[in-house]
C-alpha cells in the first residue's frame, strides 16, 4: 500500500509539474501568439526544417527567419526584449529595447515582436477601417469618438507648423511638375516579375529588376551626374568611418551646387519660407547640409549619415542591408552584378513605388522601398521637406492624386536617421 500510495503521490505531482509547465508555457507565448511550430522550446540549434514558419539556429538571424522567442529561448535573456519593453539605455547591453533603438539601429532581435503590439498601437495601421475588434483607432474618426490609440498623433498625426496635408500634396505636385530631370517613362524599363512576402530570402525572379535605362540621356542631366559621382565616396560597413578628402568635399560641394539650381529646391525653399521654417535658400541649404550630411556614429565616431543610410545604403554587419532607398544606387549596383533581384514585396505603380525583395553583396534587404525613375532632387526635397516639417514621424500627402506617405526618423536629435517613401 504504501508504494502504492507513493507511486501515487509522484503521479500527482509529475501531473502538476506538467500543468505547471503548459500553464507557464501558455503565458509566456500567449504574449506573442505562438505555438508549437513559431516557438524555439526545444528546438534550438536544429537543423533547418522547412515544414516549420521560423527557425531556430544561428542562420535565422542573417536569413531573417527567426521564430520571434529565438533571442530570449536560445540566446538568453541578456539578448532579448522579453519583459524588458522601454528599459533605460545602458552602453553596456548587447541590445536595446526602447523606443530610441530602431533610430539607432540597436535594438534586440525580438523588440518588434514583444514591444511593438499591434492591437494597441497605430503603427502600421494608419487610416485603416474601424475595427470593433480592436481596442483603439486609427482613422479620422477616433478623434470624434475618443477611441484614437495613444501614438495615433505620433504615428499617423498632421503636418507640422500649421501645414496641411492639402498644401503637402499641392507641393509634391508642384514638384513633381517641376521636375525636368527625372526620367521619362521610355527611358526605363523594369521587370517586376514575382511577389515575394516581406522577408523572403529566395531568389523568385530570374531576371534584374531594371531590363532597360537609357544611361546617355537620363545620367547626363546634371544633378543625375554629380549624384553618381558621390556613390563611390562611402563605404558602406557599419564601423568603418568615413574619410572625406578634398576630392570628395568637392564633389560634394558640386552636387549640393547642381541641386539648388533646379527648380524643384526653389520651390521647396519658398514654401518652407513660407511656414517660417528656413528663412532663405543659404538657410535652407545649411540645414540639409547638417541634416543628411553630417557624419555620426552608428559603430565608430563617424561611420554614417543619414545620405548614405538612405540613398546609398549599409550593411549591418553579418546580417542585412539598411537604408538603400534610392533607384540609381539599385540600377547601378544591380548592372554592376552586386545586387540579385528576388522579387517585390509591394508596389504602388500610381506612383512608381516599389518595395524590393534582394540581396546586395551577401546582405539581404527584405523591403527596400524607392521610387523609380525620380531625381535625387525631387527625393530629397520631400524627404527633406518632412523631416524638417515633422521629424520622426509619418508625413501624409496626395502626389498625383494618390495617397503617399514619408516615413522620417530622427538620431541624435538634429540629424536623418532613416527616411523613405513608404510603399
Amino acid at each position: 500500500m504504501n508504494k502504492i500510495f507513493c507511486a501515487g503521490i509522484v503521479a500527482v505531482l509529475l501531473i502538476m509539474v506538467i500543468i505547471g509547465i503548459g500553464i507557464g508555457a501558455r503565458a509566456y507565448f500567449g504574449s506573442t501568439g505562438k505555438g508549437a511550430d513559431d516557438s524555439c522550446v526545444g528546438r534550438c540549434d536544429s537543423p533547418l526544417d522547412v515544414t516549420k514558419p521560423c527557425q531556430c539556429n544561428t542562420a535565422c538571424e542573417r536569413y531573417e527567419d527567426c521564430c520571434a522567442d529565438y533571442q530570449y529561448t536560445c540566446l538568453g535573456a541578456a539578448f532579448s526584449c522579453y519583459s524588458q519593453c522601454g528599459r533605460a539605455y545602458d552602453p553596456a547591453d548587447n541590445c536595446h529595447c526602447n523606443s530610441l533603438c530602431k533610430q539607432y539601429d540597436n535594438c534586440c532581435g525580438d523588440y518588434d515582436a514583444y514591444c511593438i503590439i499591434p492591437d494597441g498601437t497605430c503603427y502600421g495601421r494608419c487610416d485603416d477601417p474601424i475595427d470593433s475588434n480592436l481596442p483603439c483607432q486609427c482613422n479620422s474618426a477616433c478623434l470624434t469618438n475618443g477611441d484614437c490609440c495613444p501614438d495615433y498623433s505620433d504615428e499617423c498625426g498632421g503636418s507640422g507648423g500649421g501645414i496641411t496635408p492639402g498644401a503637402l500634396s499641392a507641393l509634391a505636385d508642384d514638384l513633381w511638375a517641376s521636375d525636368t530631370s527625372r526620367a521619362d517613362p521610355s527611358e526605363y524599363t523594369i521587370n517586376k516579375q514575382a511577389q515575394v512576402a516581406d522577408g523572403n530570402t529566395v531568389d523568385q525572379s530570374s531576371e534584374p529588376l531594371f531590363s532597360f535605362v537609357d544611361e546617355a540621356a537620363v545620367f547626363s542631366r546634371p544633378t543625375f551626374a554629380a549624384f553618381i559621382n558621390l556613390l563611390d565616396n562611402y563605404n558602406p560597413n557599419y564601423g568603418v568611418d568615413e574619410v572625406r578628402t578634398p576630392g570628395k568635399e568637392a564633389e560634394h560641394v558640386a552636387f549640393m551646387d547642381a541641386i539648388m539650381a533646379t527648380k524643384v529646391m526653389t520651390k521647396t525653399v519658398n514654401f518652407l519660407a513660407g511656414y517660417g521654417y528656413v528663412t532663405d535658400a543659404a538657410d535652407f541649404r545649411a540645414k540639409i547640409e547638417h541634416a543628411w550630411f553630417t557624419l555620426y556614429d552608428r559603430s565608430s565616431p563617424k561611420d554614417s549619415s543619414g545620405f548614405e543610410h538612405v540613398f546609398l545604403g549599409e550593411y549591418k554587419s553579418g546580417s542585412k542591408v539598411n537604408g538603400f532607398h534610392n533607384w540609381v544606387q539599385f540600377y547601378l549596383k544591380e548592372k554592376a552584378g552586386e545586387i540579385n533581384y528576388l522579387g517585390y514585396v509591394r508596389d504602388d505603380e500610381a506612383v512608381n513605388n516599389i518595395g524590393a525583395n534582394f540581396v546586395w553583396n551577401g546582405y539581404n534587404k527584405a523591403l527596400g522601398g524607392f521610387l523609380y525613375g525620380s531625381s535625387v532632387e525631387f527625393d530629397l526635397a520631400m524627404m527633406g521637406t518632412c523631416f524638417i516639417t515633422m521629424p520622426g514621424k509619418v508625413c501624409r500627402f496626395n502626389l498625383n492624386g494618390n495617397p503617399t506617405s514619408i516615413q522620417t526618423y530622427t538620431i541624435f536629435t538634429t540629424m536623418v536617421g532613416s527616411a523613405y517613401f513608404v510603399v
